[in-house]
Protein backbone atom coordinates (compact mmCIF):
# COMPACT_ATOMS: atom_id res chain seq x y z
CA UNK A 1 0.00 0.00 0.00
CA UNK A 2 3.14 2.46 0.85
CA UNK A 3 4.24 1.47 -2.61
CA UNK A 4 1.02 2.59 -3.75
CA UNK A 5 0.98 5.92 -2.31
CA UNK A 6 4.69 6.66 -3.39
CA UNK A 7 3.94 6.00 -6.86
CA UNK A 8 0.40 8.18 -6.86
CA UNK A 9 2.39 10.92 -5.42
CA UNK A 10 5.16 10.22 -7.97
CA UNK A 11 2.34 10.43 -10.64
CA UNK A 12 0.42 13.60 -9.27
CA UNK A 13 4.08 15.33 -9.26
CA UNK A 14 4.46 14.15 -13.11
CA UNK A 15 1.30 15.72 -13.68
CA UNK A 16 1.87 19.34 -12.02
CA UNK A 17 5.47 19.27 -13.59
CA UNK A 18 3.40 18.85 -17.38
CA UNK A 19 0.98 21.53 -16.45
CA UNK A 20 3.54 24.01 -14.94
CA UNK A 21 5.56 22.83 -18.32
CA UNK A 22 2.88 23.89 -20.33
CA UNK A 23 2.12 27.09 -18.73
CA UNK A 24 5.03 28.14 -19.23
CA UNK A 25 5.61 27.49 -22.78
CA UNK A 26 2.55 27.30 -24.68
CA UNK A 27 -0.22 28.99 -22.89
CA UNK A 28 -1.84 31.36 -24.86
CA UNK A 29 -3.08 35.18 -23.61
CA UNK A 30 -6.29 35.39 -25.22
CA UNK A 31 -8.40 38.93 -24.30
CA UNK A 32 -5.36 40.82 -23.00
CA UNK A 33 -4.97 43.86 -23.59
CA UNK A 34 -1.47 44.46 -24.55
CA UNK A 35 -1.44 48.06 -25.99
CA UNK A 36 -1.71 48.93 -22.37
CA UNK A 37 1.64 47.10 -21.81
CA UNK A 38 5.26 49.79 -21.96
CA UNK A 39 7.20 47.77 -23.47
CA UNK A 40 9.79 50.62 -24.12
CA UNK A 41 10.02 50.73 -20.46
CA UNK A 42 11.99 47.68 -20.48
CA UNK A 43 15.76 48.12 -19.42
CA UNK A 44 17.02 47.23 -23.32
CA UNK A 45 14.40 49.63 -24.70
CA UNK A 46 15.30 52.72 -22.83
CA UNK A 47 17.41 54.02 -25.16
CA UNK A 48 15.07 53.53 -28.14
CA UNK A 49 11.50 54.43 -26.26
CA UNK A 50 11.14 57.42 -28.33
CA UNK A 51 11.25 55.70 -31.16
CA UNK A 52 8.85 52.78 -30.14
CA UNK A 53 6.54 54.52 -28.74
CA UNK A 54 6.25 56.73 -31.93
CA UNK A 55 6.08 54.05 -33.88
CA UNK A 56 3.51 52.54 -31.63
CA UNK A 57 0.92 55.03 -31.55
CA UNK A 58 1.34 55.57 -35.46
CA UNK A 59 -0.17 51.57 -35.56
CA UNK A 60 -2.89 52.20 -32.85
CA UNK A 61 -4.18 55.35 -34.58
CA UNK A 62 -3.20 56.07 -38.17
CA UNK A 63 -6.87 54.80 -39.66
CA UNK A 64 -7.50 50.96 -40.37
CA UNK A 65 -10.00 48.34 -40.44
CA UNK A 66 -10.35 45.14 -37.56
CA UNK A 67 -10.95 42.62 -39.49
CA UNK A 68 -11.96 38.78 -37.56
CA UNK A 69 -11.58 35.45 -40.10
CA UNK A 70 -11.29 31.76 -39.27
CA UNK A 71 -8.07 29.57 -39.19
CA UNK A 72 -8.74 26.04 -41.03
CA UNK A 73 -9.43 24.54 -37.43
CA UNK A 74 -12.07 27.37 -36.62
CA UNK A 75 -10.18 29.45 -34.40
CA UNK A 76 -11.05 32.93 -34.78
CA UNK A 77 -7.91 34.62 -35.76
CA UNK A 78 -7.73 39.03 -35.68
CA UNK A 79 -5.69 41.65 -37.44
CA UNK A 80 -5.75 45.17 -38.10
CA UNK A 81 -5.94 46.13 -41.84
CA UNK A 82 -4.39 49.46 -42.93
CA UNK A 83 -5.30 50.17 -46.93
CA UNK A 84 -3.34 52.11 -49.07
CA UNK A 85 -4.57 53.96 -52.04
CA UNK A 86 -2.60 52.24 -55.21
CA UNK A 87 -0.60 49.88 -52.83
CA UNK A 88 2.15 48.43 -54.44
CA UNK A 89 2.00 45.24 -52.43
CA UNK A 90 0.71 43.72 -49.18
CA UNK A 91 2.80 43.39 -46.31
CA UNK A 92 1.51 40.62 -43.92
CA UNK A 93 3.25 41.12 -40.37
CA UNK A 94 3.58 38.24 -37.93
CA UNK A 95 4.87 38.97 -34.67
CA UNK A 96 6.65 37.19 -32.05
CA UNK A 97 6.22 34.90 -29.04
CA UNK A 98 3.84 36.54 -26.43
CA UNK A 99 3.70 39.89 -27.97
CA UNK A 100 1.66 42.26 -30.27
CA UNK A 101 2.44 43.69 -34.09
CA UNK A 102 1.97 47.48 -33.19
CA UNK A 103 4.82 46.20 -30.23
CA UNK A 104 7.06 44.17 -32.65
CA UNK A 105 6.41 46.67 -35.62
CA UNK A 106 6.22 49.72 -33.99
CA UNK A 107 8.75 51.56 -36.09
CA UNK A 108 9.17 49.91 -39.30
CA UNK A 109 5.49 49.71 -39.89
CA UNK A 110 5.42 53.75 -40.50
CA UNK A 111 8.09 53.60 -42.83
CA UNK A 112 6.44 49.97 -45.25
CA UNK A 113 3.23 51.75 -45.11
CA UNK A 114 4.37 55.55 -46.07
CA UNK A 115 6.34 53.73 -48.70
CA UNK A 116 2.86 52.71 -50.22
CA UNK A 117 2.06 49.52 -48.58
CA UNK A 118 -0.94 48.36 -47.38
CA UNK A 119 -0.57 46.16 -44.36
CA UNK A 120 -2.38 43.32 -42.56
CA UNK A 121 -1.05 42.95 -38.84
CA UNK A 122 -2.58 40.18 -37.13
CA UNK A 123 -2.68 38.87 -33.70
CA UNK A 124 -1.33 35.71 -33.77
CA UNK A 125 -3.20 32.62 -32.55
CA UNK A 126 -3.61 32.23 -28.78
CA UNK A 127 -2.53 36.25 -28.34
CA UNK A 128 -4.80 38.83 -27.62
CA UNK A 129 -7.68 39.24 -29.82
CA UNK A 130 -7.90 35.68 -31.36
CA UNK A 131 -8.98 32.57 -30.29
CA UNK A 132 -6.57 29.51 -29.67
CA UNK A 133 -5.20 28.35 -25.95
CA UNK A 134 -1.86 27.05 -26.81
CA UNK A 135 0.79 28.79 -28.86
CA UNK A 136 2.27 26.28 -31.03
CA UNK A 137 6.01 28.05 -32.29
CA UNK A 138 4.61 28.77 -35.95
CA UNK A 139 3.62 24.61 -36.12
CA UNK A 140 0.06 25.30 -36.32
CA UNK A 141 0.61 29.21 -37.26
CA UNK A 142 2.38 28.50 -40.42
CA UNK A 143 -1.36 27.98 -41.88
CA UNK A 144 -2.59 30.69 -40.07
CA UNK A 145 -0.66 32.73 -42.16
CA UNK A 146 -1.80 30.63 -45.20
CA UNK A 147 -5.19 31.79 -44.59
CA UNK A 148 -4.17 35.54 -43.98
CA UNK A 149 -2.59 35.15 -47.76
CA UNK A 150 -6.18 33.92 -48.65
CA UNK A 151 -7.43 37.09 -47.12
CA UNK A 152 -4.92 39.26 -49.06
CA UNK A 153 -5.91 37.79 -52.25
CA UNK A 154 -9.71 38.40 -51.50
CA UNK A 155 -9.17 42.26 -50.03
CA UNK A 156 -7.14 43.26 -52.76
CA UNK A 157 -7.01 41.43 -55.67
CA UNK A 158 -4.48 41.36 -58.73
CA UNK A 159 -1.49 42.47 -55.42
CA UNK A 160 1.74 40.88 -54.22
CA UNK A 161 2.13 39.93 -51.05
CA UNK A 162 5.34 40.54 -48.59
CA UNK A 163 5.09 37.95 -45.77
CA UNK A 164 6.94 39.54 -42.85
CA UNK A 165 8.10 38.17 -39.24
CA UNK A 166 9.99 38.84 -36.53
CA UNK A 167 11.38 36.29 -33.67
CA UNK A 168 8.67 33.49 -33.63
CA UNK A 169 6.38 35.46 -36.48
CA UNK A 170 9.63 35.23 -38.36
CA UNK A 171 10.04 31.62 -38.25
CA UNK A 172 5.96 31.01 -38.77
CA UNK A 173 6.33 32.76 -42.09
CA UNK A 174 10.05 30.93 -42.76
CA UNK A 175 7.51 27.69 -42.50
CA UNK A 176 4.74 28.97 -44.37
CA UNK A 177 7.39 29.83 -47.32
CA UNK A 178 8.14 25.81 -47.20
CA UNK A 179 4.60 24.61 -47.84
CA UNK A 180 4.01 23.30 -51.57
CA UNK A 181 0.55 25.11 -51.16
CA UNK A 182 2.62 28.99 -51.14
CA UNK A 183 0.27 30.75 -53.32
CA UNK A 184 2.11 32.75 -56.28
CA UNK A 185 0.63 35.68 -54.90
CA UNK A 186 3.74 35.97 -52.75
CA UNK A 187 6.46 37.60 -53.73
CA UNK A 188 9.07 37.37 -51.00
CA UNK A 189 9.36 36.89 -47.08
CA UNK A 190 11.40 38.62 -44.55
CA UNK A 191 12.46 37.09 -41.50
CA UNK A 192 13.85 39.12 -38.55
CA UNK A 193 15.67 37.27 -35.63
CA UNK A 194 13.62 33.74 -36.27
CA UNK A 195 14.83 30.68 -34.71
CA UNK A 196 15.79 27.29 -36.79
CA UNK A 197 13.00 25.86 -34.55
CA UNK A 198 10.73 24.88 -32.13
CA UNK A 199 12.74 21.87 -30.87
CA UNK A 200 16.14 24.51 -30.57
CA UNK A 201 14.45 27.47 -29.56
CA UNK A 202 13.28 24.87 -26.30
CA UNK A 203 16.52 23.56 -25.58
CA UNK A 204 18.42 26.66 -25.99
CA UNK A 205 15.79 28.62 -23.52
CA UNK A 206 16.03 25.55 -21.40
CA UNK A 207 20.00 25.85 -20.89
CA UNK A 208 20.08 29.45 -20.20
CA UNK A 209 18.07 28.78 -17.35
CA UNK A 210 20.16 26.45 -16.23
CA UNK A 211 18.53 23.54 -15.98
CA UNK A 212 18.77 20.18 -17.31
CA UNK A 213 17.89 19.66 -20.90
CA UNK A 214 17.77 16.31 -21.37
CA UNK A 215 15.24 16.05 -18.26
CA UNK A 216 13.55 19.43 -19.18
CA UNK A 217 13.03 18.95 -22.92
CA UNK A 218 10.99 15.76 -23.15
CA UNK A 219 8.68 17.04 -20.41
CA UNK A 220 7.98 20.13 -22.25
CA UNK A 221 7.31 18.28 -25.76
CA UNK A 222 5.31 15.69 -23.65
CA UNK A 223 3.03 18.62 -22.23
CA UNK A 224 3.12 20.28 -25.75
CA UNK A 225 1.55 16.72 -27.13
CA UNK A 226 -0.61 16.15 -24.29
CA UNK A 227 -2.38 18.93 -23.68
CA UNK A 228 -1.61 21.36 -26.28
CA UNK A 229 -2.70 18.22 -28.86
CA UNK A 230 0.96 19.38 -31.17
CA UNK A 231 4.28 17.87 -31.41
CA UNK A 232 7.26 20.58 -31.11
CA UNK A 233 9.47 18.19 -33.53
CA UNK A 234 7.10 18.02 -36.46
CA UNK A 235 7.91 21.37 -38.22
CA UNK A 236 11.31 22.99 -38.65
CA UNK A 237 12.37 26.61 -39.98
CA UNK A 238 15.73 24.87 -41.29
CA UNK A 239 14.04 22.23 -42.82
CA UNK A 240 11.23 24.47 -44.71
CA UNK A 241 13.60 26.60 -46.04
CA UNK A 242 15.09 24.08 -48.05
CA UNK A 243 12.16 23.57 -49.84
CA UNK A 244 11.54 27.14 -50.49
CA UNK A 245 11.78 29.27 -53.77
CA UNK A 246 10.52 32.75 -53.21
CA UNK A 247 12.98 35.42 -52.42
CA UNK A 248 14.20 36.16 -48.77
CA UNK A 249 15.38 38.88 -46.64
CA UNK A 250 16.72 37.77 -43.42
CA UNK A 251 17.97 40.19 -40.86
CA UNK A 252 19.56 39.29 -37.08
CA UNK A 253 21.21 41.12 -34.44
CA UNK A 254 24.60 40.19 -33.74
CA UNK A 255 23.30 40.51 -30.13
CA UNK A 256 20.55 38.77 -29.71
CA UNK A 257 21.00 36.48 -26.37
CA UNK A 258 17.75 34.92 -27.03
CA UNK A 259 17.59 33.57 -30.29
CA UNK A 260 21.35 33.32 -31.09
CA UNK A 261 23.04 34.89 -34.15
CA UNK A 262 23.94 31.55 -35.48
CA UNK A 263 20.15 30.92 -36.12
CA UNK A 264 19.44 33.25 -38.66
CA UNK A 265 22.85 32.56 -40.27
CA UNK A 266 21.78 28.39 -39.97
CA UNK A 267 18.40 29.35 -41.70
CA UNK A 268 19.99 31.73 -44.11
CA UNK A 269 22.53 28.99 -45.40
CA UNK A 270 19.86 26.07 -45.75
CA UNK A 271 17.51 28.60 -47.76
CA UNK A 272 17.40 27.10 -51.16
CA UNK A 273 15.38 30.65 -52.98
CA UNK A 274 17.03 33.73 -53.63
CA UNK A 275 18.48 35.54 -50.49
CA UNK A 276 20.21 38.09 -48.44
CA UNK A 277 21.53 38.35 -44.87
CA UNK A 278 21.86 41.43 -43.05
CA UNK A 279 23.37 41.44 -39.35
CA UNK A 280 23.75 44.07 -37.15
CA UNK A 281 26.05 44.59 -34.76
CA UNK A 282 25.02 45.46 -31.25
CA UNK A 283 21.78 45.08 -32.08
CA UNK A 284 19.49 42.52 -29.38
CA UNK A 285 16.37 40.40 -29.98
CA UNK A 286 14.43 42.07 -32.40
CA UNK A 287 15.99 45.48 -31.86
CA UNK A 288 18.04 45.43 -35.86
CA UNK A 289 15.42 48.57 -37.12
CA UNK A 290 16.36 50.93 -34.52
CA UNK A 291 19.85 49.72 -33.98
CA UNK A 292 20.53 50.79 -37.44
CA UNK A 293 17.70 52.07 -38.81
CA UNK A 294 19.66 53.28 -42.10
CA UNK A 295 21.01 49.83 -42.69
CA UNK A 296 17.68 48.03 -42.41
CA UNK A 297 15.57 50.27 -44.11
CA UNK A 298 18.09 50.08 -47.06
CA UNK A 299 17.80 46.28 -47.20
CA UNK A 300 13.91 46.67 -47.08
CA UNK A 301 14.22 49.28 -50.02
CA UNK A 302 16.38 47.13 -52.15
CA UNK A 303 15.01 43.62 -51.11
CA UNK A 304 11.29 45.14 -51.53
CA UNK A 305 12.51 46.81 -55.15
CA UNK A 306 13.96 43.80 -56.54
CA UNK A 307 10.88 41.71 -55.88
CA UNK A 308 8.38 44.60 -56.91
CA UNK A 309 10.03 47.23 -58.54
CA UNK A 310 10.92 50.85 -57.50
CA UNK A 311 8.83 51.96 -53.79
CA UNK A 312 8.29 55.86 -53.51
CA UNK A 313 8.35 57.44 -49.88
CA UNK A 314 5.70 59.89 -49.02
CA UNK A 315 7.22 63.40 -48.06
Amino acid sequence: MIVLYILLTLFGLFLLLETLFYLMAFQGHTNADFTRRDFALKPELRPYSDLILSGKRYCLETPHEDVEIRARDGVKLFARVYDRENARAVVVMMHGYRSMSENDFSCSSEYVHKSGFAMIMPDQRAHSRSGGQAMTFGIRERWDVMEWIKYAEGRFPGKRIILEGLSMGSSTVLMAAGERELPASVAGIICDCGYTSPRDIIRTVIKSWHLPVGLCYPMVRLAGKVLGGFDVEECSALEAGRHARVPALFIHGEADDFVPCRMGRDNFEAYAGPKRLVTVPGAGHGLSYVVDMTVCQTALNEFLSGVLGDITEDP
